[in-house]
């Protein structure tokens, strides 16, 4: 659709909030996409990571049929959207709206609609024409996706900046910790939640938030717990995309496998394990690091899961987690007193590495296999 010299009517409903004024309304993306416009001047620089974890989403969801929600997108008018006579809300020929909130949802399903339609043409090169049939359904139905707007209609550019910043603070990590919580179409999600509901009477777990901060009394929390898994399965310390890989486990086997491992914890970590002034085991990174060391005794050692997590208990009599301990010197700060970018990637290798030097020689096994 062009809005260049054509009338574009807009439909919704309007009402005051701040003092500005603001229209509800919905758009098929397609509709959507010819009239939005991305100022660098407002916006932050898209990550092309965020995009793409997006668009592995939208895509699971068409495919397995299951309906997504986003939250509503905001974006700025600067005044191009007017009432007529009639009442009706319609934009200037040749105008813009303006993305304040939105901007890498809007590339995500904008990159999943290329990616089906490329999908679709090779397999028409291909001669494969029931499965490109299947590409054109999807296209379909993502083209009638509704998008939730909401639209600021007298904004100038600094309140534009100042919403995004609001709107933007701290969002993501009650995001992320919703998404745990109730995201049924997120396999890892899901089998985090079980694991969850068989360890919460050996610690507190905090439900709601991505992280937990230090004085929580809270030892992890179901984002982190996810984290754990992704690398106890897959040796995964970055963000994890798509489906569970059973290279070494089943699917089905990987709930007890996560029960076991932090079970463990109760085990091999101190009575106060969750103050972390004291101790480093209700710490993201050290907490990752252990199921990435399990990672290591399966692939590299060739033990079975859940023999591999039995070694942990090793670890009891060489460390004491606390933040002077040998184990940790890499990440300690003697200027500070303080542990610090423990979860760095880097440095979780570095922690893994340490854990498995002192199972491998007290265990006295090698890795021949």
């Amino acid at each position: 659709m062009s809005n260049v010299g054509i009338v574009s009517k807009i439909y919704g409903e309007s009402y005051q909030q701040f003092g500005k004024e603001i229209l509800l309304t919905q758009m098929r993306f397609p509709t959507l996409e010819a009239i939005f416009e991305v100022d660098s001047e407002v916006q932050r620089k898209l990550d092309p990571g965020r995009r793409l974890q997006i668009r592995e989403f939208i895509l699971q969801a068409l495919e397995s049929d299951f309906e997504f929600i986003f939250s509503t997108f905001v974006f700025s008018s600067r005044g191009a959207i007017k009432q007529n006579k009639e009442g009706e809300w319609e934009l200037v020929p040749g105008s813009k709206l303006y993305i304040i909130d939105g901007q890498h949802r809007c590339s995500a399903l904008k990159s999943a609609m290329n990616h089906l339609v490329a999908r679709k043409e090779t397999f028409e090169e291909l001669g494969q024409f029931e499965k490109a049939k299947q590409q054109q359904i999807l296209i379909d139905k993502l083209k009638e996706y509704p998008v939730p707007m909401q639209i600021y209609l007298n904004l100038d550019t600094q309140n534009e900046r100042l919403l995004f910043t609001d709107l933007n603070t701290e969002r993501r990590e009650s995001h992320n910790g919703l998404i745990m919580q109730y995201d049924y179409r997120d396999k890892y999600a899901e089998i985090t939640r079980n694991i969850a509901s068989n360890v919460d009477d050996l610690f507190e777990i905090e439900q709601k938030l991505s992280r937990v901060s230090s004085n929580s009394a809270a030892l992890t929390s179901l984002a982190i717990m996810k984290k754990c898994i992704v690398a106890l399965f897959e040796g995964i310390l970055t963000v994890k995309k798509g489906k569970p890989s059973s290279m070494y486990i089943s699917i089905e086997d990987m709930e007890n496998c996560g029960v076991q491992f932090f079970s463990m914890w109760k085990k091999i970590f101190p009575k106060k394990m969750e103050n972390r002034k004291k101790y480093v085991s209700g710490l993201t990174g050290i907490q990752i690091s252990l199921a990435y060391t399990v990672f290591l005794l399966r692939k590299d050692y060739g033990l079975p899961y859940n023999e591999a997590i039995d070694q942990l208990i090793l670890l009891k009599a060489e460390c004491n987690w606390s933040h002077v301990n040998p184990c940790f010197e890499h990440i300690f700060d003697a200027q500070t007193k303080k542990v610090k970018y423990h979860s760095d990637t880097l440095n979780i290798k570095r922690t893994a590495k340490n854990f498995l030097k002192i199972i491998v020689e007290k265990g006295n096994f090698s890795n021949d296999y």
